[in-house]
């Protein structure tokens, strides 16, 4: 018995879903084994922080160093998931603030030029 060309593209389709499946359980496998021991370190710089801003004593300073030193050492410790999701952050927020500063720049010469005329 041959097979027809629908029974073809049934089997085609089916493989092209089942592949689709196995590559998002495989995402989802993977953010579940991620190592979330990153945010130990955020959290006691968030505490840290917290206390930085309303402490007034010297205990406050020695808490604000604290406080970036963890921040630091989780952003180490992060999956790199994470340290990329960043990364494209800071080079989205930083393009648009060189943007807005290049316009301001540009105003400001246009201002003295006519200033000057």
């Amino acid at each position: 018995m041959g097979k027809t060309l629908l029974d073809v593209k049934l089997t085609k389709i089916t493989k092209k879903i089942s592949v689709c499946f196995i590559n998002t359980t495989t995402f989802s496998s993977e953010v579940r084994k991620m190592p979330l021991f990153f945010l130990i370190p955020l959290c006691t710089a968030l505490a840290t922080g917290y206390l930085f801003k309303k402490s007034t004593d010297e205990i406050a300073y020695l808490a604000g160093v604290f406080a970036a030193i963890s921040l630091i050492l989780s952003l180490v410790l992060a999956p790199w998931q994470i340290q990329f999701g960043l990364l494209i952050t800071v080079l989205i927020i930083t393009n648009r603030l060189l943007q807005e500063n290049e316009f301001k720049q540009t105003e400001l010469t246009r201002k003295q030029s006519r200033e000057l005329k």
